[in-house]
């Protein structure tokens, strides 16, 4: 006897160049929004347009893609502050010209800053996963060194310092803007302004 029923053919999923940056589009938008804990792995993987195995392909966790969805952005907010930046130098000094641009670029990205958040949280709550946060942090330090290195030919150790110390206050800012957005943070960035520009040589 013949079968009637009409078979459905079966999806298939193929690890496709570009499934992997979908995945980190869809834990960008969705890891904003609902948080770490809220999100589901088979939610970011219907966004993306893949199966939830294939999402295990290339994350171990939610965790990991986390971290992938930050370095990722990371890069982008990286790109954002360097955009004339060595114009803006030229016309306010390098103090002036990067909390200006910080002030500008922390205010317009929240997401960028809520996912950076989740991650601090993230390491908090799960021992093991603190040392990811530290390289991380790591990471954004040794960028903001290199680059305030190259404007001000500010020495390596004291522009180390000035790294995390401005790394904390560009966070606690943003954290507190993103808490109250119509909050005027502009006496604030002034002083962390005058803070950089006594530290550079150029510019005491």
């Amino acid at each position: 006897m013949v079968d009637q029923i009409e078979k459905k053919p079966k999806k298939t999923w193929t690890h496709n160049a570009d499934n992997r940056e979908r995945l980190i589009a869809a834990g960008y938008a969705i890891l904003a929004e609902k948080g770490i804990e809220a999100t589901t792995v088979k939610k970011i993987a219907e966004a993306a347009g893949v199966s939830p195995g294939l999402f295990h392909y290339y994350f171990k966790s939610k965790d990991e893609l986390l971290l992938a969805v930050l370095y990722e952005a990371g890069g982008r907010f990286k790109e954002r502050m360097a955009e004339n930046l060595e114009a803006a130098f030229a016309a306010q000094g390098f103090a002036g010209a990067a909390t200006a641009k910080l002030q500008v670029v922390s205010r317009g990205d929240p997401t960028w800053y809520r996912l950076r958040y989740e991650l601090y949280a993230l390491g908090l709550r799960k021992p093991e996963f603190l040392p990811e946060v530290g390289k991380f942090l790591a990471k954004i330090r040794v960028e903001i060194a290199r680059t305030i290195m190259e404007f001000t030919g500010m020495e390596e150790e004291r522009a180390k310092a000035a790294s995390a110390l401005l790394l904390a206050i560009s966070d606690g800012l943003a954290l507190q803007q993103i808490a109250q957005p119509d909050l005027d943070l502009s006496a604030s960035y002034d002083l962390m302004k005058q803070l950089l520009a006594s530290q550079s040589p150029g510019e005491r």
